[in-house]
């Protein structure tokens, strides 16, 4: 059985944009659901469950605080112990989200599915950005991509700061992040491809 290749971040800013133009042109929700992943790196499944009255509460705050499922799912760390990873809305997300939640009453999901009182899925947000990436040449394109994406710009634009990805992302290790970010696969890669110079 093929090993499943993980999700890669957009690492090109114009590539980013380009979905973003692609994603509001088909389909509003969609659109709000990437800009809402890249600017706080929250996993696909904490996003999705959001209501009205969250991004409210949010927005009046500052900040999003969201218990992420990945770690709650756990048997091995309880609930009660995990702190919630705090992220900054950036003030285009703000506007952004304000204008998107005008008229949706506050139990709504924000993200609903076609069924209107449910929110959608994981693997139709992969389907998603999976079909805009393809149609800008992207590969390896799924619901995680977008924190994948948050992660690398951020490690980026501090200068490769792993431990402030680290902080940001909530990971109990800078090797877990390093992993995540996928810089050892890179160094290696750039190893083995200087072995070119072996064969004629």
């Amino acid at each position: 059985m093929r090993k499943k290749r993980p999700a890669k971040p957009i690492k090109d800013i114009e590539k980013v944009l380009d979905i973003q133009d692609y994603l509001r042109y088909k389909n509003e929700r969609d659109y709000v659901l990437f800009v809402l992943g890249i600017a706080t790196g929250y996993r696909a499944g904490d996003l999705v469950k959001l209501k009205v009255r969250d991004i409210k509460d949010a927005l009046d705050y500052g900040y999003f605080l969201i218990l992420e499922g990945k770690k709650v799912n756990s048997k091995r760390i309880r609930k009660e112990n995990i702190k919630p990873r705090e992220v900054k809305i950036i003030s285009k997300l703000d506007k952004i989200l304000r204008e998107y939640i005008r008229d949706k009453k506050d139990f709504e999901y924000i993200f609903q599915s076609r069924k209107g009182n449910k929110y959608i899925t994981v693997s139709h947000v992969s389907r998603i950005l999976r079909t805009a990436g393809e149609w800008f040449g992207l590969h390896n394109i799924s619901a995680h991509s977008m924190r994948k994406t948050y992660a690398y710009t951020i490690y980026m634009e501090s200068g490769k700061d792993i431990v402030a990805v680290k902080e940001l992302l909530g990971h109990s290790s800078i090797e877990i992040t390093k992993r995540y970010l996928g810089l050892d696969r890179e160094t290696y890669d750039k190893y083995s491809d200087k072995l070119n110079g072996l064969i004629r």
